[in-house]
């Protein structure tokens, strides 16, 4: 089953990048729009992580296909740990806290309008 699901989980992270680039350009017009600080640059930063994540879930599973043809560096958890966990916190974290920042006031105004009745 590895064989089947490990090209799935690296199409799941350039969704994530996807998204972090098209709310980094939607970003940079609200601000544009709204006279915001521009922080829709840090969309690409965050991106980035999760584009060295994705490279690393390609090599860690292709090491997983054929380990005898691949670096053993490859497999150990440490390695997972500082090229593919971190890398991904932090980026998905960035992307959070940035659309947080960008679009909470969408939820801001549906809190408000219920509570004036309408």
């Amino acid at each position: 089953m590895i064989v089947i699901t490990t090209p799935l989980a690296v199409m799941g992270l350039f969704a994530i990048v996807y998204l972090g680039s098209l709310f980094a350009n939607l970003s940079r017009r609200l601000s544009a729009v709204t006279k915001m600080t521009d922080y829709h640059r840090w969309f690409m930063v965050a991106n980035v992580f999760v584009s060295i994540a994705a490279a690393s879930q390609v090599m860690r599973g292709t090491a997983a296909l054929a380990p005898q043809l691949a670096p053993p560096i490859l497999l150990k958890s440490w390695f997972a740990l500082a090229t593919f966990h971190i890398p991904l916190a932090i980026g998905v974290t960035l992307d959070l806290v940035l659309t947080w920042y960008y679009w909470g006031w969408t939820l801001k105004e549906k809190v408000e309008w219920d509570t004036d009745g309408r």
